[in-house]
């Protein structure tokens, strides 16, 4: 099995139901701040699967939303302790 490392996706093609999902990599241009990108590799799979995995990767969103949401109003109620017990000291 080969891991490829994309930083997003350019072409999405469907054809003889396959679809081919083009995977780019953001790169240096001759070496300058500027960024380019390449291609990587190309996702390719039945039309039929294509649901389960936008399903799957949905789900995967939903949870990252989530611990972000989560992460937020931890540290957002530790915040307000703070306040409290600056107030409380006053």
């Amino acid at each position: 099995m080969t891991d490829i490392f994309a930083d997003g996706t350019g072409s999405v093609v469907v054809s003889n139901g396959v679809v081919r999902i083009e995977l780019v990599q953001l790169r240096r241009k001759d070496d300058k701040a500027e960024l380019e990108s390449q291609t990587t590799g190309s996702l390719l799979m039945p039309v039929a699967s294509l649901k389960h995995l936008t399903l799957q990767l949905a789900k995967a969103l939903e949870q990252i939303q989530a611990r972000a949401a989560e992460k937020d109003r931890l540290e957002g109620s530790a915040k307000g302790d703070d306040l409290d017990e600056a107030l409380s000291n006053l």
